[in-house]
């Protein structure tokens, strides 16, 4: 039988004393390490000022209770509640979700972090933040605060509600044919509101949408494990109420529209495969989401969240059912320990859980100063730093990008922990040469833009050189190698499909030149076999798969070319000489740096004609066993190893490709001056071709 809750002072309800003069709320302790808060929200409506008490008890015993789920927003802007007749200072959006989901007539108990966890006691934070996971749990709903009512926020009742949600999902999506939906539109919408095609409707949901994700919630990172492991979940929209589980399956939805989404200005950025990693969620959506992700991939999808302590990268998600290694927590919650501290533990036990070098590209140093700090180069510091999708870590349910540049070779490692030091086997497969930026910098605001896809394109041209590899003969470089290289080889296990959507996407850029020469210019550099076939093959192609690989996987890295003659994206940096590495155990290549002792790791890349397993062609034969052989070692970070400078008969092949380049570069030149002179850019073409 359950004990009843303590009361930690007075009843707010029983005695409405208050006044902006009272004295402010202080915590009193917790009893024991176990023990919870629960907020008692006092009946209230209209104006009335939020009041509340706190009850005390085992969280074993507690009373039934909802957790909310809400953006702390800024500290800098607080409002008074009374708590206990004592003021107690919340951010201004916790207090607005207290005072709309209060109940008029009576008490609701509720469980919401800021109040319920003394801030300013470093011991009980930790030992809260261990019972996180479960007081979500526990919980018999979680409900998610994203907005009060606002002329912004239109009509959600119908337009997110479950028969919306329902005709999504049996809607015929490879005919286009959705009319049980565009009937439901035509009596919602204003009459003056023309719905003549689905991508009307659609423009209509995604417009509407952009007013939920412009939420801060959506960026939190602790929202994950509190929806994640909830019992239900409930959005609450304005006025509105939505199962949690419909608004995933709409952003499901639209997240593949990704032209319409780009010209909405609407990044949903995988947010609905981020709330769907916990087993509570995925149930729900059986067959639309991975339901089998890894602490390193759960990492790696909620780094784009934010949280006020780094720490938290690590902890908030701790109640996941992978965070743990034979049995043993991850991590403990511990706010004394450093950060540099707490990463390094994590990435070791991560090493010691998965068995091989996946954690490496969760790596992306994005300038040269980011390559000399004290954390060992090996070790992510899982705050979105870089801003970078990560290639070896990256997950997607509807495409497969499977990468094996190390041919299944499992990881020999070692962590020296005294000197963090990670030892692990490998060999130099070639070198940077030439790169350049895939973004731009605006030198008045600062800002950085991606370039547009044809001058991506261009670039690749332009230091263009025969691929001479020293595992086999000399071949061209083709236009699909250039848009396998922009897009990471996104389509690398369907290459015909890829051939189509890239030659769609070709065709598009060719249609939107403005001048007679643009087109002529356009022309010979994409459908260099003529325009009537480059029209034939892009007849089952789609030229957004295209647009969505190249501006999610450019960004933040830069194309290069190697020594002989490869193509390749890697981190923003690296520089020419730094070593193109396959290590046994990472399934894509790395990119090392020689230092002072060893080696410093700068970052993944994606080497085209590598990426399934080639260069470990001749080593598994044994037909280049004597320099195979002698590039093994032991690659470590900050420490001394041994690797043979390339063999001569490859320095003659550089050569050879040299003297070709310098030719093709003048053909470039004059191409890219041609384009310049016509200010075409992607973005524009984009737009234009949606009607902007």
């Amino acid at each position: 039988m359950r004990r009843p809750a303590k009361r930690q002072k007075g009843d707010a309800s029983s005695n409405p004393r208050f006044s902006y003069a009272s004295p402010d709320y202080k915590h009193e302790p917790l009893p024991t390490t176990t023990s919870i808060r629960i907020l008692e929200l006092c009946p209230g409506e209209g104006p009335d000022l939020v009041r509340c008490s706190l009850l005390v008890s085992e969280r074993q015993n507690a009373p039934s209770y909802e957790a909310i789920s809400y953006a702390w927003g800024s500290s800098a802007q607080t409002r008074v509640i009374c708590c206990e007749n004592q003021k107690l200072r919340v951010t201004t959006n916790l207090r607005d979700a207290l005072w709309k989901i209060r109940d008029p007539g009576k008490p609701r108990l509720l469980w919401a972090d800021a109040v319920c966890i003394n801030q300013n006691d470093t011991e009980e934070r930790g030992d809260q933040v261990c019972q996180m996971a479960e007081i979500y749990a526990n919980a018999t709903r979680v409900l998610v605060w994203l907005s009060l009512p606002s002329p912004r926020v239109v009509d959600f009742d119908y337009l997110f509600g479950r028969d919306l949600a329902a005709a999504m999902e049996s809607s015929n999506v490879s005919t286009g044919q959705r009319p049980g939906l565009l009937q439901k539109f035509v009596g919602m919408v204003d009459a003056d509101t023309k719905l003549e095609n689905f991508d009307s409707v659609m423009k209509l949901v995604a417009h509407n949408l952009s007013q939920v994700l412009d939420s801060p919630w959506f960026t939190r990172l602790w929202v994950v494990q509190e929806v994640g492991m909830a019992k239900s979940v409930l959005a609450l929209i304005g006025n509105a109420t939505l199962d949690f589980v419909d608004l995933v399956r709409i952003i499901l939805k639209l997240e593949r529209r990704t032209l319409l989404m780009d010209q909405l200005g609407l990044l949903t950025a995988g947010i609905a495969n981020v709330f769907t990693t916990f087993p509570a969620r995925f149930k729900e959506l059986p067959g639309e989401v991975d339901s089998d992700y890894d602490f390193l991939e759960l990492l790696e999808v909620t780094r784009a969240h934010k949280a006020s302590d780094s720490r938290d990268y690590i902890y908030a998600l701790l109640g996941h059912p992978s965070a743990t290694v034979h049995g043993e927590p991850l991590a403990v919650p511990d706010y004394k320990k450093t950060p540099e501290d707490l990463f390094f533990q994590v990435s070791v036990r991560i090493l010691e859980q998965t068995n091989d070098l996946r954690l490496l590209s969760a790596i992306q140093a994005r300038d040269d100063g980011k390559l000399n700090e004290t954390r060992a180069s090996w070790t992510p510091s899982w705050t979105r730093e870089s801003g970078v999708l990560s290639m070896g870590l990256y997950r997607d349910r509807y495409y497969s990008v499977l990468y094996d540049a190390c041919a299944g070779r499992s990881a020999d490692l070692q962590v020296v922990r005294s000197q963090k030091v990670l030892r692990v086997q490998g060999f130099v497969f070639d070198r940077v040469d030439e790169y350049t930026p895939t973004e731009t910098t605006n030198e008045k605001t600062g800002h950085r833009h991606q370039k547009g896809v044809e001058d991506l394109i261009i670039s690749l041209l332009d230091f263009e050189t025969p691929k001479t590899s020293s595992f086999g003969s000399s071949t061209p470089l083709r236009l699909t190698d250039v848009g396998q290289t922009i897009t990471a080889g996104f389509r690398n296990q369907n290459l015909a499909k890829f051939d189509a959507d890239f030659a769609a996407f070709r065709i598009h850029m060719i249609d939107q030149a403005v001048t007679t020469s643009e087109r002529e210019a356009l022309t010979s550099m994409l459908a260099p076999k003529g325009l009537e076939e480059l029209q034939q093959l892009a007849t089952s192609g789609a030229l957004d798969e295209i647009y969505w690989a190249t501006s999610r996987f450019c960004a933040g890295r830069k194309l290069f070319s190697t020594r002989d003659g490869r193509t390749g994206l890697g981190p923003e940096a690296l520089r020419r000489g730094d070593l193109c590495c396959i290590l046994f155990g990472a399934c894509v290549p790395i990119i090392l740096r020689r230092a002072e002792a060893g080696y410093t790791l700068v970052g993944e890349a994606y080497v085209h004609g590598v990426m399934k397993g080639e260069a470990m062609t001749d080593l598994s034969t044994g037909e280049t066993s004597d320099y195979m052989a002698s590039c093994f070692g032991d690659f470590q970070p900050e420490y001394a190893a041994n690797c043979p400078q390339t063999i001569p008969a490859r320095i003659l092949a550089l050569a050879l490709c040299k003297r070709r380049a310098v030719r093709k570069s003048k053909q470039i030149n004059g191409l890219r001056h041609t384009l310049n002179d016509g200010h075409i850019r992607s973005r524009k073409l984009m737009a234009n071709s949606l009607g902007v």
